[in-house]
């Protein structure tokens, strides 16, 4: 038989209401106490009904994570970051792909703003929050994260890799690289502008007159980074720097197969990420991200923000990501 609560409370000789200030933490117990019923409750293998409490405190038990494209590992990550968070407080979470259509991203908040869920985090494809503020109701718990906006009235968390991505570009100069291309991704992505601006001023600071003759733009559906990475060998670059994990990934393979030897034909400045570990990346200089702690933060600000239940203040937390040289390894 499932063991109850009052099983509990009879096996250490306390009432039904201590062992349930005990577990939820709502009233002060005496040490003594509290471990005679956490003794109990590992003895007996008691299991709270999650799902009673959060009726009882009207919650559906839900956190939804809408991203602009489920397929990215960086979305991947994001999510089981934010899972492992929000599991251990008792929800349950659930994604949902926007595909960075601001339309689509506005229906699927109102939808989940309206019940469905008791909260939400948000990698939004919009440019400002005036977009969507009329599919949050004020008091909704949430948290923005990746991307910045003007005017918000949330938590918003961001990854800042300009200067790791500069002093990346800064050491192939060092190096003696004078032909060093570059991959960018989406220009209107704030996180890609921010990296493209890391690279110009870099090769501007150190006296590189390549003006944008080596700045090649990729397109995941028609205009993939390894068609950029030929297009910038064949250019007579010495060096390439990217814009993300799925550029440095693709312009890797591309090399491989045209047989161009990292280290001996070309350099490669990258991203760390998910699916990076396929390759040797101790011989890679790359740029790594504080994606899991900024997903494990938004986690936590949002259980923050729940169990306020008042209206969350903004305020911006930037994280910074690390430039990690050529043959030095990454933590794990």
């Amino acid at each position: 038989m499932k063991v109850k609560i009052t099983d509990v409370a009879k096996e250490c000789g306390v009432s039904i209401a201590t062992v349930s200030h005990v577990i939820n933490g709502t009233r002060y117990v005496s040490p003594e106490t509290t471990q005679k019923v956490q003794d109990a409750i590992r003895k007996l293998g008691y299991q709270p009904d999650i799902g009673a409490r959060n009726f009882k405190k009207g919650r559906k038990g839900l956190i939804a994570l809408l991203v602009p494209d489920i397929s990215t590992s960086r979305s991947a990550t994001i999510f089981k970051q934010l899972d492992e968070v929000l599991s251990a407080a008792g929800f349950h979470l659930i994604v949902a792909n926007t595909n960075r259509d601001p339309e689509k991203e506005r229906e699927q908040l109102k939808i989940l703003c309206s019940g469905v869920v008791d909260g939400v985090v948000l990698f939004t494809a919009c440019k400002r929050f005036s977009q969507l503020s009329p599919a949050i109701p004020r008091d909704f718990p949430l948290v923005f994260i990746d991307t910045p906006l003007n005017d918000i009235l949330y938590p918003s968390l961001l990854i800042s890799s300009y200067t790791a991505l500069y002093q990346g570009v800064e050491d192939l100069i060092r190096q003696g690289h004078t032909r060093i291309g570059y991959i960018c991704d989406q220009v209107d992505l704030a996180y890609s502008a921010e990296r493209l601006d890391a690279y110009r001023t870099a090769i501007r600071d150190f006296g590189l007159d390549l003006g944008e003759e080596l700045v090649v733009y990729s397109d995941r559906k028609t205009h993939g980074a390894h068609v950029c990475a030929k297009e910038l060998m064949e250019k007579g670059c010495t060096a390439i720097a990217v814009s993300n994990n799925q550029s440095a990934t693709d312009a890797m393979k591309y090399l491989s197969g045209a047989r161009l030897q990292l280290g001996r034909d070309v350099e490669l400045l990258g991203f760390s990420g998910n699916d990076w570990y396929e390759y040797r990346t101790e011989s890679i200089a790359r740029v790594s991200q504080p994606v899991k702690e900024m997903a494990r933060m938004a986690g936590q600000q949002l259980l923050e923000q729940i169990e306020a239940g008042v209206p969350a203040q903004p305020r911006t937390t930037v994280l910074h990501s690390s430039y990690i040289p050529k043959h030095k390894k990454e933590d794990a």
